[in-house]
């Protein structure tokens, strides 16, 4: 009886230290669920996306391929009738005094003269090649401009500024190149220097 009463003890000990092991074991894993918890929220907020310059790069480089395509086209990249275009020299200087609402106003207009000249060459357009571009242009075109109007505010985000400085062309070839330019100059200064951004990145 005396080693059966032994036996029964020491059987409660190990059970006893199974049951504080088991409870040190869950609480560890509570605190690591708890930490996990905390620290991926932190992690899984992306940058806007064309906060991350890349994302613009990609349709720069597209508008590139573009225009390269058309530099010995000829027949081909003649329009009917004439194009509205934006013109895209940029004075940084008075640039830089502008506050983001005007920025985007103007990045906006110049996008929809870009988009309203490129739907309209797709709609003559034959060649089947030149078709491809058109069309791979337009929907980046369109892609750009929410992602402009969402930096806008309420107040802007349908606003449109007249520009002063527009001009006509009848060259698919020239549509290229001012897509382009205008994708490299203010519409990659207002995504550098937007201040939506410089936070998102700080």
């Amino acid at each position: 009886m005396g080693n059966r009463f032994v036996h029964g003890s020491s059987r409660n000990v190990i059970e006893e230290d199974y049951e504080v092991l088991d409870m040190r074991i869950q609480g560890l894993f509570a605190l690591l669920v708890m930490l996990l918890g905390y620290i991926k929220p932190a992690k899984s907020i992306p940058l806007h996306p064309i906060c991350d310059i890349r994302v613009l790069d990609k349709f720069i480089r597209e508008a590139k391929d573009a225009t390269d395509s058309t530099k010995r086209c000829e027949e081909a990249c003649a329009l009917p009738g004439n194009f509205t275009l934006p013109k895209t020299n940029v004075n940084y200087r008075e640039w830089e005094t502008k506050d983001t609402g005007t920025k985007a106003e103007e990045v906006q207009t110049g996008l929809k003269l870009l988009a309203l000249a490129v739907q309209k060459a797709q709609n003559v357009t034959v060649n089947s090649n030149m078709l491809h571009l058109i069309e791979r242009s337009y929907s980046n075109l369109r892609s750009i401009t929410q992602m402009v109007r969402s930096f806008s505010t309420p107040d802007t985000l349908n606003r449109e500024r007249e520009l002063q400085t527009t001009f006509n062309t009848r060259s698919l070839r020239t549509i290229f190149h001012v897509y382009l330019s205008f994708l490299q100059g203010k519409v990659r200064l207002f995504f550098l220097h937007t201040e939506a951004c410089n936070l998102a990145t700080s």
